[in-house]
This record gives C-alpha cells, structure tokens and sequence, in this order.
C-alpha cells in the first residue's frame, strides 16, 4: 500500500485516492506543527496509478527534494518536506514487490546503455552515481575508481543528491572495511557500530545510515576497481538488504562499464599519437581541414584554417566547435554534407565539405576559399533583386500617372472656369503641385528602366538657370546659392531629365555637408573646354576623408544616419554621366569642403525646334478612345469633346474591335497596357481592316519608337490636342508598332 513516512520517527501514514495534510484535525495526515499550515497540501492518486502530490497556498510551501513545487509526480523514494517535517513517499513495504522488479530491471537497462554508449570514464561515473540517486533514497553518494594495481584513486564523483560537491573525502574505516573483505556493506545504526562511530569524517557530516558495495571486475582473476558510496542524514534504518542487493546489481554493471572507459582511454593514448602524425602530413595543404570528435571537440586542424580565424573562427586543438564559418555542427554531422558559408570582415565564401565515419567518432571538413568565383554570382543576384524593386516601382509609377492625368486636367478645366483670381491661383498651385509629381514619378519609371531616356542637345547652362528657383527652395536660407556661367558653352545630347537629377543629387549632397555647421555656400558653375562642357558643384562643407571618397560611387554607401540616405544618390549620377560618355571627378579634404567636376562631351547636332501644330490641322473627325480606367477615359473623352471631336469610348480591347466594325473612326487613340487584349495587339487588328486609320498609343509605361504616335501619361489638353491634330496619314501600311 503507497504510504508516506515520516524519516524522524517511522511512522506510515497509508494513502488513499486523496489524502490531505496539515495542521487541522480534519485532515488525514495530521502534523501538529505551528509552521506547518492547517490545510497545507495533499496526496491524489491519478488515473494510471501514480501519486503526485499538490501544494494547497501554504504559507511556507511544498517542497519535493529541494524543489519547491506547486503540484510534482511523485516516484518511489521521493523525499517531501512539510514544514520542517521530512516524508518520504513509498509505493510498497516489506517483501520484494513488482515495483522492486521494475526497478531492478530499470537500473539494468540504464547501465546497459551507458556501457553501450559512454567511454568518457567521469561522464560514466556521473552517470552511474545518478542511477544510484533515482533508485535508492540516498542523501549523498560517491564513485572511486582505483588505477591499476594502485591504491590512488584515479576518478572520482562524489555529490549531494540534489548536485552539490562534497568536499570530505571517503571514510577510512568503511574503505578499510571494503578493501579487506571485498563484500558490500550495510549499516543503518551508525552509533551502534564502534568502528564506524569514531569515523571523523561520518560523524561531521551527520550520517545515520550507509550502503558501500565493491566495483569487481569480473574476470579470470577478479579486478579490484574501485566502490560505490551512499549515505542518508535522514535517520536510521533508511537502506534495507533489497537496497543491498540492488546496489550490488548496480555495481556489477558498473564496473564493467568502468573498466571499458579505461580500456578506451588507452586506446586513446595510442590515437594521440596517430593525430600528430596525421597533423604533420595535412598542416601544409592548401585547403583547410578540421577534424572532430563525436563531442565537437577538434582533434586536429591545419594551418591553413587558423591563418583564417578571423573568418572561419577560432579553432585550436581540444576545444568544443559549435560553428566552423559561421555554419553549425549540426548541419555538418552526416555523410556528404557540402554547405557555402559568407564570413568575415571583408566576406569572406567558403564551400565547406564534411563527412562523419560510419561510427560517427569523427567528423572531416574540408574548407575551400571561393571567394572570388562567388563574386561575380553574388553581383548577378543582387541586379535580379534591383530589377524586381524596379518593377514594382513601375508598377506603382504607372497607376500613380493616370492619378496625375485626372488631378492635372481637372486643375485646368477648374483654371478656366472660374474668374476669381485667388480661386486661379489655387487651381494654378494644384496643377503645379500635379506636375512636380509628375517629375517624380518619371525618375520612378527611369529607376524602373520602364521610361525611355529621350536624348536631346541641350544647353546645361539654360537647364541649370531653369532649376534655380527649385535649388534655392531645396537648399534654404542659411545656405548660399551661388550660379556662375560662362558667357559660352558647347550642347550636349542627354535626357534633360537626367541633367536634372545629376544637379539636384549634387546640391542635396552639398546641402547636407553644410547641415549643423552654420551659414555655408554652395557654388554651381558651368564651363567649356575645346570639346567638353563643365558642370561644377562646390561647397564649403565637411569634406570627406580619402576612404570615404574611394568608396563614394559605390551603391548603397553612405554616411548618412540610418534613414536620412539611401546611398544610390551619388550611385545614380556616376551611372547617368558613364552612359552619356562623360567623366566625373571628386576633390574633397576634410573641413575643407568638396568639389564634383563632371565633364560631359559635345554635340555638333543641333538643337531640336519646338514642336508646333501642323498646318491646317483642324479638331475634326471620329476618335475611337480605348482605356481600361474609367475616370481617365471620361475625362480624355470630355477633352476631345469639348475640342470638336466625335468620341466613342471603351474600356476594353474587344469591345474597341467591335465599335471599330460598327463605324468608320478616323483615329483609334488606345491605351498601350490593358488586361486582356493590349493596345498593340489592339492597333495591330484594326489596321488590318482599317488601314487608312490613324493610331496614337499612350501609357504612363514607355514611350514607342515613333513620338508622332504615342503620348506619355499624365499630359494636359493641348499636348493631346496638339498630338491627335498634328497626325498625318502615313504613304502605305500600319504605323509602326512599339516593341
């Protein structure tokens, strides 16, 4: 019957289904002690047969072991202290029991397992003593192994249950006593025994009761190895003769688990001096090679491996790896194992191969440099990663065009309809505010790669002065703004967009320099040479010092905070003056200010005229208007109107080809991009029946190779009037198409 006793007196109180505890008269256990709660905890007997055992908000608490619990499973043995009262929980009492069986068979089996798996003699030890611990209600227990034919102990373990070290070494006479009869030992009257009673070091540590059995190794001749310890504070009578006997089972294990760790660690010995031969043959290939243990303990590694540390990591022979260039053990262990790792400062790519022996004692890994062949494939990923930010900001460029379309036109139409001069003026900074956005959108699309540059001779000079109101608001007023322009200089072919960007990166770039330093100036000048024009951006800044300059192009460098720059500024500029076949040059010193000089090569083209209506062109005709967005399609449909055109809309290709075989349309104005059917394909269908039909494409993507037939989202009414009157029937077939 499964009772709890209490270790001062003996006494057994038998357990129900639940059994309470406490000071309280009702309870079933009653401990009369003024610490000690009146209904403090109790005892429940679960479904499967176990106990465990549930703190009931005691003041002082519930303690199983030295664990203070709130409710714990109880196991055989277990210690309980309520209050300053100390049970223990036994399942059975008297004879051998299943339960004994059991735990014969358990001890059995765990030292089965370490024999199998454990060679490491003081982890064995630790282990071995651990299994005494869950077995035996033992307070304190140690394991001496004994060299051979020596009287020296040459391992030892030796520790609280609860895993504090014990500093008082074995009792003399109970050695003595072992040594001399190589029996077990059993006392549980310790003051009865005159020989263990003058035991210095058993009377200082309290033991009532102990239990010490030999560790023989059984062989022709029988091998002394060592004993094995334990003792209890609690009171006497703790250990009976099962005890006894299952300990000696224990023991027998035991040494011969012992004797194969020492075995083992021979072996080992011998192994040692293989490594260093095997290290004078592998120190001076040109691959790494680390080698570990079934531990991650490295047993041997080249020079090659710790010429790398800084990269690879610090390995040096005996120590635990947990990481080899940055990749896990874990992934390491196995056969075949082949892992690329990024490491080190520069980054350093290694290709790491490893591979465990069949016994899983070792583990090679062969470590390869291939950093410079993972160079080019890393630039590769990263364009393929720029390209998708690139779509996905077209993507956005795109329906933020037609957005701007609608707020741009509307801001005209409401310019012209009203005569109150202030309401002018809000209409007129809407449609500004609309173009400004309109710029920023197409530096969207050109990051995208999905806005065509469209190259024209340019004066810089006359581009610069047009940006000069703009510099002056981006700069503010504490800095100076100062433009110097030769009398005369060369054109020069390059999207003038692009020359925008190139002196609003620079002046950013020269305003931030001055940021926190006061009044400061930055000058932009404009020069010739014989063949080249000049564009300087000077400021009295910061300066930058002469790492910082090499590295200044790079994209993604920057010395700005975290959030205040992107660094592809700088990036961008260098890229646009390289594909317009100019040079770019930075003088800078540290609290001295900077100077870019970019040198951009002449033209002999001329300058392009303005665009101006065709003669004769008249607002007439039939225009056939295809867009898929409904707002942007009635409002170019109300423009055309308005201007004398006969307008049939539609919002998709297919119902565009079907109004195209009900009437004759003199001019088929479509959207480029469209679900389903596209405007090109759209275009391609209707040419083929209507050939004299004249096509104007438009889309806030890219612009088609011919300007004569396609308009870029958003534009105004008299850009689009302009371009629809200005057509002229080609000779002979469809107009181009775009690709």
């Amino acid at each position: 019957m499964p009772a709890l006793v209490q270790i001062d007196c003996q006494r057994r109180h038998e357990l129900g289904e639940r059994s309470s505890i406490g000071r309280g008269g009702n309870n079933d256990i009653e401990l009369d002690d003024p610490m000690i709660s009146r209904n403090h905890a109790e005892v429940v007997r679960q479904a499967d047969g176990s106990y465990q055992v549930r703190d009931l908000g005691s003041r002082r608490g519930t303690f199983v072991g030295a664990r203070k619990v709130a409710e714990a499973a109880l196991r055989d043995g277990d210690e309980l202290l309520i209050g300053p009262t100390r049970l223990r929980f036994e399942l059975t009492r008297g004879a051998t029991s299943e339960s004994d069986e059991l735990r014969n068979l358990r001890a059995v089996v765990d030292l089965s397992r370490v024999i199998g798996v454990e060679h490491d003699l003081e982890r064995l030890l630790e282990r071995v003593l651990e299994t005494c611990f869950q077995l035996l209600n033992a307070d304190r227990g140690m394991i001496l192994v004994y060299g051979p034919h020596s009287k020296t102990p040459s391992a030892t373990v030796a520790r609280t249950r609860n895993g504090a070290a014990i500093g008082d070494g074995l009792s003399t006479s109970v050695l003595s006593q072992i040594m001399a009869t190589r029996e077990p030992l059993l006392r549980n009257e310790i003051d009865a025994d005159l020989a263990l009673r003058r035991s210095e070091s058993l009377m200082a540590q309290g033991v009532r009761s102990l239990v010490a059995v030999p560790l023989m190794y059984e062989a022709a001749e029988p091998e002394w190895l060592g004993v094995i310890h334990l003792s209890s504070q609690a009171g006497d009578h703790v250990f009976q003769q099962r005890d006894l006997d299952l300990l000696s089972a224990v023991a027998g294990q035991a040494a011969l688990a012992i004797k194969n760790a020492m075995l083992v660690r021979q072996v080992q010995a011998v192994q040692h001096d293989e490594w260093l031969r095997l290290e004078r043959v592998v120190d001076n290939l040109p691959v790494g090679v680390v080698v570990l243990d079934d531990h991650r303990r490295c047993l041997l590694v080249n020079g090659w491996v710790t010429q790398r540390a800084q990269a690879i990591g610090a390995i040096s022979l005996g120590s635990i790896i947990e990481r080899v260039a940055g990749v896990t053990c874990d992934r390491l262990g196995g056969g075949g194992i082949r892992e690329q790792a990024t490491a080190g400062s520069p980054e350093s790519t290694f290709i790491l191969h490893a591979h465990t022996s069949n016994d899983g004692g070792e583990t090679v890994i062969v470590i390869n440099d291939v950093t410079e062949e993972r160079a080019q494939q890393a630039k590769a990923v990263h364009q393929d990663r720029l390209a998708l930010i690139g779509q996905l900001a077209g993507g956005i460029a795109h329906d933020f065009n037609n957005l701007l379309f609608i707020i741009l036109n509307y801001a005209g139409m409401l310019e012209e309809s009203v005569s109150a001069p202030e309401a002018r003026d809000d209409a007129q900074m809407i449609a500004q505010a609309a173009t400004s956005a309109t710029e920023l959108v197409r530096q969207l699309l050109a990051f995208s790669r999905r806005e065509a540059l469209k190259p024209k001779v340019i004066d810089v000079g006359n581009v610069v002065a047009n940006m000069q109101k703009m510099l002056e608001r981006t700069v503010g007023p504490q800095i100076e703004l100062v433009f110097e322009g030769a009398a005369v200089t060369h054109h020069v072919l390059m999207d003038p967009s692009q020359l925008e960007q190139i002196v609003m990166n620079l002046v950013v770039n020269a305003r931030d320099a001055l940021t926190g330093r006061g009044r400061g100036r930055v000058t932009v000048r404009v020069g010739a040479t014989e063949d080249q024009t000049i564009l300087e951006v000077v400021d009295t800044g910061s300066g930058m010092a002469p790492d910082v300059v090499a590295r200044v192009f790079e994209p993604y460098f920057t010395t700005k905070a975290i959030g205040k720059g992107t660094g592809l500024g700088l990036a961008t500029v260098h890229g646009i003056v390289q594909h317009v076949g100019g040079s770019i040059s930075i003088e800078s010193e540290l609290g001295c200010g900077t100077t870019f000089r970019i040198a951009l090569p002449k033209t002999d083209l001329a300058p392009e005229p303005e665009p101006v209506p065709a003669p004769g062109a008249s607002a007439s005709g039939r225009v056939l208007l295809v867009d898929d967005d409904d707002q942007l399609r009635r409002l170019t449909e109300r423009m055309l109107r308005v201007a004398g055109y006969q307008v049939v809309s539609a919002s998709c290709g297919l119902d565009a080809l079907a109004e195209a075989r009900r009437g004759h349309f003199d001019i088929l104005l479509t959207d480029l991009v469209m679900p389903g059917m596209s405007g090109r394909d759209l275009a391609r269908d209707v040419m083929r029946e209507h050939p004299e039909m004249r096509v104007v494409f438009m889309s806030g993507y890219s612009a088609a190779p011919s300007s004569d037939q396609f308009i870029s989202k958003p534009f105004d009414r008299h850009l689009l009037l302009a371009k629809i009157g200005g057509l002229r029937v080609p000779p002979s077939g469809p107009p181009q198409q775009p690709s």
